[in-house]
Formats: structure tokens, sequence, C-alpha cells
């Protein structure tokens, strides 16, 4: 589990490199429950879009993602810094080779809650991060490719960002449904109708 003060959305301000190039553009979401992860980066005009969802494991200060499933792949580099809480809502991430240096601030979201799924017939995984505002779905196979969307609830909950070029259409899912889940469990999860899942661990 990582430390509760980690949890929630965090998007990016910025990236500074050790090379003197910088990225205040890309957008970028973090999503972060008590153990799973789904990180989307949207650069302008789309070109190079990509993200990835899994495990992430905190060791004081230093903060290890462990992505199970990539857009467009799985990398074999490792990815984890060094990260430094200037405040509630405030994180300073430096890489641990010193190769970069990005600042992160909290979204307005409540607590976030993370499921893992994996289909039955296949070795196709899905991630469900849950807030009273925003979710993240990711689903893929760990050899191939995957789709992430990232939605935001006002009135009802709308795509805002996704790997996909249309997102996928939604019927409303509450989150008192993720919350009911239990590990073992088959589910039906509203964005990918008519599918069976089971709930391997939240």
């Amino acid at each position: 589990m990582v430390p509760a003060e980690y949890e929630g959305l965090w998007r990016r301000k910025g990236i500074w490199r050790s090379n003197g190039s910088s990225d205040l553009t890309t957008q970028v979401w973090w999503f972060q429950a008590a153990r799973y992860h789904i990180d989307l980066r949207i650069p302008v005009g789309r070109a190079g879009i990509s993200g990835f969802a899994g495990e992430t494991v905190v060791d004081g200060d230093r903060c290890e993602w462990r992505p199970a499933i990539a857009c467009p792949a799985i990398s074999a580099d490792l990815d984890a810094g060094w990260m430094r809480f200037d405040d509630a809502d405030h994180i300073h991430e430096a890489g641990l080779d010193h190769s970069y240096e990005e600042d992160w601030y909290r979204e307005p979201t409540g607590a976030m809650h993370g499921v893992r799924l994996e289909d039955p017939d296949s070795d196709e995984l899905a991630y469900l991060l849950i807030g009273e505002r925003w979710m993240a779905w990711a689903r893929g196979s760990p050899s191939g490719a995957c789709e992430i969307t990232i939605y935001h609830h006002d009135q009802q909950w709308q795509a805002v960002a996704s790997t996909l070029d249309a997102a996928p259409s939604l019927t409303t899912p509450t989150l008192q449904q993720a919350l009911q889940w239990n590990s073992g469990d088959m589910v039906m999860p509203a964005l990918a109708p008519g599918r069976a899942w089971r709930v391997s661990s939240r």
C-alpha cells in the first residue's frame, strides 16, 4: 500500500530535463489509489500519446511505478523517482539518475478507490480507479496494446481524455458499485458492456 498522502488525482505542471529541454503543454493525469495507478499523457496534437497502469511501490521518498499494461507497449526501463511533498497538494519528483524534474499538483477528487480486474478467458487486464468526481479506466494485455480513458463527473460522467480517437460510450457507473466489489467476484463494469471480469484485488 502507498502512503495515504499519495492517493488521489495528480496533474503535471511541467517537466524539466537535464539536457535543457522542458515540456509544459503535455496533459498528464496520474491517478493513484492505495495500490494501483493509471497514468495518461496526451501531447499537443496527440502525437506520441501514451499511458500505463499497474502497481505503485513507495519506499521512503522513492516511488516506483510498475506497469502491467501500457500504450503503446510496456517499457523495460525503470520508472521511479525521488518524491518531495512541498505541501499536501504539491509534489516535486526528481529522476533517480537526475535526468529530469517534474512538478505535480492535486485535483480535488476525494478518496480514490482502485480495482484490478482479469478476463477469465484471456490474458487481458483492466484497472478502474474512481473517486467522487474523477475516474480512470484502463484495459489491455501485458503483451499487447491497451486503452485508457479519463472521465470527469459533474451532472454525469463525461470522457475528457483517451488514448482512443473516440472515447467509448458510458452508461453511468457509480462509486457505490465499485465499492461493493470483492476479490473473486465476477462483475460486468459499465465501461466494458457485455463482458464479465473477475475482481483479482482491490
